[in-house]
């Protein structure tokens, strides 16, 4: 059991490594103009946002450098508001 655990571990842990070999990182991007809350004015239909409406991202900066994404909309039908969380 130990041994499954380790190894199915170890397929993870490798899969998040670096950058794939086609893929070249965005030089001089600006992550603070993109910070703060985003409104949606389309939509490609994504299963998260169908029925929802008043959908907005709002984007904020982690200790760490990276960026915290929180995905809201309102549900008419269910008269509630339905979150993601992302980062």
């Amino acid at each position: 059991m130990k041994k499954l655990l380790l190894l199915a571990l170890s397929f993870v842990l490798t899969g998040c490594h670096g950058y794939p070999e086609a893929i070249t990182p965005v030089e001089g991007f600006e992550i603070e103009r993109y910070l703060g809350r985003w409104y949606e004015i389309a939509r490609l239909d994504h299963s998260f946002e169908r029925g929802l409406e008043k959908v907005s991202a709002d984007y904020t900066l982690r200790d760490d450098g990276g960026v915290d994404v929180i995905n809201r909309g309102f549900s008419m039908k269910k008269n509630t508001w339905k979150e993601a969380v992302g980062k």
